[in-house]
């Protein structure tokens, strides 16, 4: 567990789906993560370009009504914000190897709430980032 003195890591999470939102939202501020939320591509890029300390991003592929994919979305923010880790989930769609951005890791839906908390561990750790 994160010391309680230390600053907590701050995860963007974007998922159109409001119960999905919220439930990783839970989660990952359960593990310690300080979280913000974005249902759209659009709210997704102003907390990237408005909060800097942003450490990672966990990207719905299938974002209703975008004309983006969460695929898309990834591989411009690790174009952008190549420090950031990238963890992208799906119950619809799994990816082939030219749709992840680069040490960008995948997680399957449906997953419990630890196993996002410990998927992102996983991406942070092989980043260099680490509660």
């Amino acid at each position: 567990m994160a010391d309680d003195f230390a600053p907590r890591l701050a995860v963007l999470v974007v998922e159109d789906n409001p119960v999905q939102l919220m439930e990783a939202a839970a989660a990952l501020r359960e593990a310690g993560y300080e979280v913000a939320e974005a249902a759209t591509i659009e709210a997704a890029q102003a907390h990237l370009a408005a909060r800097p300390e942003l450490a990672a991003m966990v990207a719905d592929v299938d974002l209703a009504g975008e004309p983006l994919s969460g695929f898309t979305l990834a591989k411009a923010v690790a174009a952008r914000w190549p420090e950031l880790a990238i963890l992208i989930v799906s119950g619809v769609e799994w990816p082939g190897p030219e749709q992840m951005p680069m040490g960008a890791r995948f997680l399957r839906k449906p997953f419990m709430p630890d196993g996002l908390a410990e998927a992102l561990q996983t991406v942070l750790t092989a980043r260099g980032i680490g509660l």
